[in-house]
C-alpha cells in the first residue's frame, strides 16, 4: 500500500523568500541608475547615496539565492526519471522567452533601422556574447554591448543551470554540504590570486568562478535543510538567524571599506561574508510563515517587497536599458545629475517605470511561456505507508 508522498520543500511557496528576492531588485536598479552628484553631499543625502553604492551587493542576494532555490529542486527531484528533462525544460520556460525577446527586438527589428543610441549601434558587433549567455567572460575584455552590461550576471546564472544538475545528481545533502565549502574556499582563492597578480578588478567581480561561492553556499544551505538533525537545529534557532546575517554583514563593513565594490578586502573576503550572511538571512526566510511576528518576518513579507519580487527577472532584464538607452537622454546627464534630490527622485522612477514594465512583461508575455511547465511536471515519489 501506497500514500502519495509529503510537499518537498521546493514545493512550498515562501513569502519570505519573495520578499528577499525584492529586496535584491531594489538595491540593484538604484545601484545601476546611481546620478548622484560626485562630490560629497550631506545628511539623509549621503546615507542615500552609500546604500546606491552599495547596491551591488543585491547581484550576490540574487546568487546566494538562485543557489539556495536551484539546488533545492535538484535535491528534490534527484530520483524522478524526468530530472534532467523537466528542470531544463522548466528552466528555460523561465528565462529565455523574455532574454532572448528582448535581444530578438533590440538586435533584429531595432538596429535594421537605426532606432538604437548612437553607442549600442557602435557596438552591436559583440552581441554574439550576449546570445550565447558568455558576457560574462567578455566584457572584462572590453566587448560589451553598451546599455546591457547588466547582463553578465544572467551568463553567471545560466553556466550554473547548465552545469549544476550533472554534479548533483544522485548526490546526498551531506556531500553537498562538503562539496559547496570545497568550492567557497576554491573561489576564495582564484579572486586573491587575481588580485595579488594586480589584474582587472573586472575579473573577481564577473568571472564565473569567481562568484561561485555565493551560489554555493546557498546550495550548502538548501542542502542543510534537507538533513534533518540540521533542519531541526535551525529551525531551534531561526529568530536569532536575521540578527547573525546584520551582525556578520556590519562586522565586514569597515574592513572592506564599506564593501567598496572593486575594493580588494571585498572582492575577496568580502564576498565570501556577504555569501555567508545572505545565506543565514534565507534559511531563516525559509522558516517564516505569516503568522510570524519578528521584525525580519514583517519586513521580508511586505506586500510591495514580495510583488517587486515575483516581477524581479524582467525588472533586471529592463531597467538598465531604460536607464542607459532612455532615462539619461531625458534628464540630459550620464554621469550625475546636480542635486541630491534629482539623483534619488530619479532613482525612484527608475524603479517604478521598472515595475511597471515588469508587471506588463509578466502578464501580457511571460506567464503564457510559464503556463508550459505544466508538461513538465517533477514527478514526486510514494512512501511506503505502514
Amino acid at each position: 500500500m501506497t500514500s502519495t508522498a509529503p510537499p518537498r520543500l521546493s514545493d512550498l511557496r515562501v513569502p519570505a523568500l519573495d520578499g528577499i528576492r525584492g529586496l535584491a531588485i531594489l538595491l540593484v536598479i538604484p545601484h545601476n541608475g546611481n546620478l548622484m552628484p560626485s562630490g560629497d553631499v550631506h545628511g539623509a543625502a549621503h546615507v542615500i547615496k552609500d546604500l546606491m553604492l552599495n547596491g551591488w551587493t543585491g547581484v550576490q542576494l540574487f546568487f546566494v539565492l538562485s543557489g539556495f532555490l536551484i539546488s533545492g529542486v535538484l535535491l528534490d527531484t534527484q530520483d524522478s526519471g524526468n530530472y534532467y528533462c523537466a528542470f531544463y525544460a522548466r528552466r528555460a520556460l523561465r528565462i529565455l522567452p523574455l532574454y532572448y525577446g528582448v535581444l530578438i527586438l533590440t538586435f533584429l527589428i531595432l538596429a535594421p533601422v537605426g532606432l538604437l543610441p548612437p553607442e549600442t549601434l557602435a557596438t552591436q558587433h559583440n552581441q554574439i556574447w550576449l546570445w550565447t549567455f558568455l558576457a560574462n567572460w567578455s566584457d572584462p575584455f572590453g566587448l560589451e554591448v553598451k546599455g546591457f552590461a547588466h547582463f553578465w550576471s544572467l551568463a553567471v546564472e545560466e553556466q550554473f543551470y547548465l552545469l549544476w544538475p550533472f554534479i548533483l545528481h544522485r548526490m546526498r545533502p551531506q556531500r553537498v554540504v562538503a562539496l559547496c565549502m570545497g568550492i567557497c574556499v576554491v573561489a576564495l582563492a582564484i579572486r586573491v590570486f587575481i588580485r595579488v597578480k594586480g589584474w582587472s578588478d573586472d575579473y573577481p567581480y564577473e568571472f564565473t568562478f569567481c562568484r561561485m561561492d555565493a551560489l554555493a553556499m546557498g546550495a550548502a544551505a538548501a542542502a542543510l535543510l534537507r538533513i534533518p538533525l540540521w533542519q531541526r537545529r535551525l529551525e531551534t534557532y531561526r529568530r536569532y538567524l536575521p540578527w547573525a546575517a546584520l551582525c556578520l554583514i556590519v562586522a565586514v563593513l569597515p574592513l572592506t571599506h564599506d564593501y567598496a565594490r572593486t575594493g580588494w578586502e571585498t572582492q575577496t573576503f568580502g564576498f565570501t561574508t556577504l555569501a555567508l550572511a545572505f545565506a543565514v538571512l534565507i534559511v531563516a526566510g525559509a522558516f517564516m510563515s505569516r503568522t510570524d511576528k519578528t521584525w525580519s518576518a514583517r519586513l521580508l513579507q511586505l506586500a510591495p517587497l514580495r510583488s517587486a519580487g515575483k516581477y524581479s527577472y524582467a525588472m533586471y532584464v529592463f531597467h538598465f536599458p531604460l536607464h542607459k538607452l532612455l532615462g539619461t537622454r531625458l534628464v540630459g546627464a550620464t554621469e550625475s545629475l546636480a542635486s541630491p534630490t534629482a539623483a534619488i527622485l530619479y532613482a525612484l522612477a527608475l524603479i517604478v517605470a521598472s515595475y511597471l514594465l515588469g508587471w506588463a512583461s509578466y502578464h501580457l508575455y511571460e506567464k503564457h511561456f510559464l503556463r508550459l511547465k505544466r508538461l513538465f511536471p517533477t514527478h514526486a515519489g510514494t512512501v511506503e505507508a505502514t
